[in-house]
């Protein structure tokens, strides 16, 4: 297996150019145009495998590059055959002939990792496994694996039992098939000779990179659930030197209601909070509010590694920034226009001030003060996040943090922290009257009804009506919190990176494998079970944008501990030996290409894209001048959001204004309103459609919550 074949090289160099051809004809041959866009994406599989081959094979790692080939493709195949929107399962029956073709790439990579496993002593192999890592730890390894496969709302909501064993069974034997061929991979000579230090900026730049491809191609720039609208209309708003805006004529009003959006007492604002669209809108006045959160991105990895670095090393911080760089969760966070990225790049920026004063570096109070204004903003941004973030903080830095005495140490602090929290309170009272109601929490007291969107247990926790397997049951319990818990790791072990054997496998490695924990895993670790605890207490456990981002405040922990696992591994893995450390490397650098690679496109092209029904067809009318400043009417099209992201929030004359024909608009009473203004109906060409092909009914717009 080790031997270099004299033909590997020849077979590598064909397959290195291959692999650009196979993806070139998938993008651009207009034969390839003609096949659904899951079709295509299953064509860049293979290119993204055999680029893996050719370079495995051209460094004389052939059984590497088998077991490679066998990986990406047996991925992109299960991804194929996975419905990919709220709650991703397997198709268990397949569906026609392409289905059937994804079960051969599953057996293949059966195939091949049997053939390669063959040729070892299978028993020894066991023993030793069971040695290094013992049994009972094993097993649980697996039993955690296993466990958090499939999504469970979907079958208790339809108390399907039965199923939902069946997908955990087949879900079972998959990852022990992605298992085998990762076990023989590590028996094989490794493509990589040696370890090799990358420059965190270069993956500062791939997370900046595919973060901004995502915006791009997959969110095409714009919103995609309703929220974002409303972040985008406040940050005009703010833009423009208003909290809030004058109500529209009354005659506008029926056309321009929209979730979030309130007009009250003469006034029309968005109920969102103010911190993120604050940030927002430097970059909306320069019309590219999607290029924020890839800058975040790109900054959060260098800090990340920074803070990981001066608490465990270099090793652990070049893993960590990997991790962050290649993860599909990561990246889509900084694709959106949603504010997590934001809340992580602050938490991120207050802990390297603080990590600066307690090195000892000069200029403690101002490093403090930053710390603290930090922490305000993200408290302007969501208010949870900031009390769990900014007061844990507050506790580290008064009893770990050694220079100074606590009282220089948290003034500048609490100082900092204060002055940017009150604005939040500034805003509140400007807005409802008092600086301790959101304006939020009222438009849901009124629009659903008292207390709805609280945390805690209670009968009247939630919103009325039925929202079905996005939420259970009416009221809010423990039941309920543990099950949405489970359902939120679920989604966490396949969106986190993408791997084919489960993303949490790191964070289980430290957990069961990792001996001598140190005082900041332990803080960490802590972090993440405070904000776990925490998001529990919340009605509604969101995962169907992009996973489950109520957890992102404590992703630095998440990719931190995966990388301390990681090191758990290596330790286990390596007796000593540095063959077997960079046999380790070389699997983590594939599985993280795979992820890149293969399942961010695949979420690309089979959720992101139009997710939620926003389509671009009104901007692209709208590009062409052929509205000027007429008053814009269209009909139920996809999301309503898609037409009014693009409206003024004053109405002003030089912009269309877009109004939704809900049946009660009055045309003469609009002319009226805006004298001199032409009325125009216009029809959008866009209809959902289903990126496999099937034509099945894609997505219902849901209205979303905090």
């Amino acid at each position: 297996m080790t031997d270099r074949p004299a033909w590997s090289g020849l077979w590598g160099n064909a397959a290195t150019i291959a692999a650009p051809l196979v993806l070139s004809a998938a993008l651009f041959l207009p034969i390839a145009r003609e096949l659904a866009p899951l079709d295509r994406w299953a064509v860049s599989v293979l290119a993204v495998a055999l680029l893996v081959l050719g370079f495995a094979f051209r460094r004389g790692a052939v059984a590497f590059g088998v077991l490679a080939f066998a990986l990406a493709t047996g991925t992109g195949a299960q991804l194929y055959l996975t419905e990919p929107l709220w709650f991703p399962t397997l198709r268990l029956r397949p569906q026609g002939l392409r289905d059937a073709i994804m079960l051969a790439a599953i057996a293949g990579e059966v195939a091949v990792a049997a053939a390669m496993l063959g040729r070892t002593d299978m028993r020894a192999l066991f023993l030793g496994i069971l040695g290094r890592f013992g049994a009972i730890r094993t097993g649980l390894f697996l039993c955690l694996t296993f466990a958090f496969s499939v999504p469970v709302l979907n079958y208790i909501d339809r108390g399907a039992g039965v199923a939902y064993f069946a997908h955990v069974v087949a879900g079972a034997v998959l990852i022990c098939v992605h298992l085998a061929i990762l076990i023989a991979l590590a028996q094989v000579k490794s493509p990589v000779s040696g370890n090799h230090r990358i420059s965190p900026i270069v993956h500062a730049l791939i997370a900046a990179l595919a973060s901004l491809s995502l915006a791009v191609f997959a969110f095409e720039a714009m919103p995609h659930v309703e929220d974002e609208v409303a972040y985008l209309f406040q940050a005009r708003t703010l833009a423009g030197g208003g909290v809030t805006v004058p109500a529209p004529d009354a005659a506008a009003l029926p056309g321009l209601d929209y979730y979030l959006l309130e007009v009250i007492d003469g006034r029309w604002y968005s109920t969102t909070l103010p911190g993120w669209p604050a940030a927002l809108a430097p970059a909306l006045a320069f019309g590219v509010p999607w290029l924020l959160n890839p800058l975040l991105a790109a900054l959060s990895v260098l800090i990340a590694h920074a803070i990981a670095k001066a608490k465990a090393g270099r090793g652990v911080a070049d893993v960590t920034a990997l991790l962050m760089a290649f993860s599909p969760w990561f990246i889509a966070a900084g694709g959106s226009l949603m504010p997590h990225m934001l809340t992580l790049f602050l938490s991120l920026l207050a802990w390297w001030m603080i990590l600066r004063v307690e090195q000892g570096a000069s200029g403690r109070w101002w490093r403090l003060g930053i710390a603290g204004l930090a922490m305000g903003w993200i408290f302007c941004s969501r208010p949870l996040d900031g009390v769990i973030m900014g007061g844990l903080t507050g506790l580290w830095l008064v009893f770990a943090v050694k220079r100074g005495t606590r009282l220089t140490r948290a003034l500048p602090y609490a100082l900092g922290c204060i002055a940017a929290g009150s604005l939040l309170l500034i805003f509140n009272a400007q807005i409802t009257g008092s600086p301790f109601a959101l304006p939020l929490g009222q438009y849901l007291d009124r629009h659903w009804h008292p207390g709805a969107n609280a945390f805690g247990f209670g009968p009247d926790i939630g919103p009325p009506g039925s929202w079905g397997a996005l939420d259970l049951w009416v009221g809010h319990g423990p039941l309920e919190a543990m099950i949405n818990t489970v359902n939120l790791l679920v989604s966490l072990q396949l969106e986190l990176f993408g791997w084919p054997m489960g993303s949490l496998a790191l964070l289980f490695a430290y957990i069961l494998w990792k001996i001598r924990p140190s005082g900041f895993d332990r803080a960490m670790a802590a972090l993440l079970v405070v904000v776990i605890f925490v998001m529990a207490l919340y009605w509604f456990a969101e995962t169907y944008y992009f996973g489950p981002r109520y957890w992102f405040l404590a992703a630095f922990p998440i990719f931190y501990l995966s990388a301390r696992g990681c090191e758990a591994l290596q330790e286990r893995l390596s007796g000593g030996d540095e063959t077997g450390k960079i046999r380790l490397e070389s699997v983590v650098w594939l599985l993280c290409i795979v992820g890149l690679c293969v399942f961010l496109p695949w979420r690309g092209v089979a959720k992101y894209h139009e997710y939620g029904d926003f389509h671009p067809e009104f901007r692209s009318a709208a590009a062409t001048g052929v509205f000027g400043n007429a008053v814009v009417i269209f009909d139920k099209t996809g999301n309503e959001g898609s037409a009014f992201m693009l409206n003024d929030p004053w109405l002003g004359e030089d912009a269309p204004i877009f109004l939704h024909d809900t049946g009660t608009l009055d045309e003469t009473a609009l002319q009226a309103a805006f004298p001199g203004r032409e009325i125009l109906r216009f029809a959008p060409g866009w209809q959902s459609t289903d990126p496999s092909g099937r034509d099945k009914a894609r997505f219902v717009s849901r209205k979303s919550s905090r």
